[in-house]
């Protein structure tokens, strides 16, 4: 299968489960379980598909090896699938054997995709990018480590309480800190350099990934064995990881470049800084207490979930879509051109709305601000989401001024 086949096929699956995890708000509380099953959605559906995909892609060009066998990308794209559909109706309908089956699935998708990652590296012509292939084995092994304990703490094999919310934030945090963010991390490295047309800057980037990978297992065994001061070392090991990402993405968007600033890159440099937000806030109670940690819950989904993940992946999507369509060069310039439709706007309510969003998880707002940040946050979300699926439309309409075009050369 050739690579922009295989990029479309999962990118297609991943808008879907972020489209599903924005309707599914709409279904009464008890039916969706709060908050679970849109994050379920998100992060299991449209996050990992994506990651799942994505990481194939950048594994195979970073490595100058062929594409994986068409049978492990079909393999892979289903168990992965299947293991999110199952985990969203097992969990909530209360059938502990189809949890334990897309459990299952999943994680044996994920092995499929860590088979595919290790014969790139194997078997690779280019030994230069080992620093983001080294990220993405770690990300893989904390999936690996948080599917694990997703089936146990899901699968009710855990029946004391403590020990059943230990785990669960040891499982939030592979899943979130590491895992998502780990390969987020090691993709930016050459992700934000392509998407800004600029040489990659050079940056301290063994001793960030060592923060970020130390940090993560430390914060996941803090947690897991409720161990204050382990979580808490963890923690400012992290932030510093955090503040030496930012430090790349400063190095890159000060360097000379001839083009302005896409909207793409825009999504992508904020959610760095949501990213390092959130890294010095976690830093900051879990040097508190271990205790401290469950009351940074909702400022934890708020920096992480909406500000970082989602944010980078419509960021990248904004991108990486119009780019996977085959075409002329120009017809493609123009398809960029049209992500850039409504962007500044789209950026604002976004980000505007997850700044109020933030102020009301610390305290610092009305619970009335928060809801309009809410209803911000959502409708920038949704407006990227929308040009996701509809920019070949919109680059047929004459609706794109000058200064859109001129971004991308069109």
């Amino acid at each position: 299968m050739r690579p922009r086949a295989a990029a479309r096929l999962y990118h297609v699956a991943s808008r879907a489960w972020l489209t599903a995890a924005g309707l599914t708000l709409l279904l009464p509380d008890r039916d969706r379980l709060g908050i679970w099953l849109p994050l379920h959605l998100t992060l299991a559906g449209a996050v990992s598909v994506a990651i799942s995909g994505s990481m194939q892609g950048f594994a195979s060009a970073l490595t100058a090896t062929p594409a994986p066998p068409v049978w492990t990308v079909i393999a892979q794209w289903t168990l992965v699938n299947a293991g999110v559909a199952l985990i969203g109706f097992g969990y909530p309908s209360g059938h502990p054997a189809l949890l334990a089956f897309g459990g299952a699935c999943f994680l044996f998708g994920m092995a499929v995709l860590a088979w595919m990652v290790a014969r790139a590296w194997r078997r690779g012509l280019n030994r230069r990018h080992a620093l983001p292939m080294a990220m993405y084995g770690c990300a893989l092994l904390s999936i690996l480590t948080g599917g694990t304990l997703g089936a146990l703490i899901g699968g009710g094999a855990v029946h004391d309480p403590a020990l059943w919310i230990a785990l669960r934030h040891a499982h939030m945090t592979v899943n979130v800190l590491g895992w998502v963010s780990l390969t987020i991390s090691g993709t930016l490295v050459t992700l934000l350099p392509t998407v800004l047309r600029i040489r990659m800057p050079t940056w301290h980037g063994g001793a960030t990934a060592l923060f970020l990978v130390g940090g993560v297992a430390m914060i996941a065994g803090g947690l897991g064995l409720s161990s204050a001061p382990v979580a808490a070392v963890g923690g400012v090991a992290y932030a510093l990881g955090a503040l030496g990402l930012v430090w790349m993405v400063g190095r890159a968007i000060t360097s000379p470049r001839r083009w302005p600033v896409p909207v793409s890159a825009k999504h992508l440099v904020l959610a760095v800084c949501w990213f390092a937000f959130g890294a010095i806030a976690l830093s900051v109670a879990l040097v508190r207490g271990v205790a401290s940690f469950d009351a940074f819950r909702e400022l934890y989904l708020v920096a992480f979930v909406g500000g970082w993940i989602v944010q980078t992946l419509l960021g990248a999507w904004l991108y990486l879509l119009p780019m996977a369509r085959p075409g002329h060069p120009d017809e493609r310039r123009r398809l960029l051109s049209a992500i850039e439709f409504g962007g500044l706007l789209q950026v604002g309510a976004l980000d505007g709305g997850l700044v109020l969003m933030a102020l009301r998880a610390g305290g610092l707002a009305p619970e009335a601000l928060g809801a309009v940040g809410t209803g911000l946050a959502l409708g920038g979300a949704a407006l990227a989401l929308a040009k996701a699926w509809a920019f070949p439309l919109l680059a047929r309409a004459p609706v794109l001024s000058e200064r859109q075009l001129g971004v991308w050369g069109g």
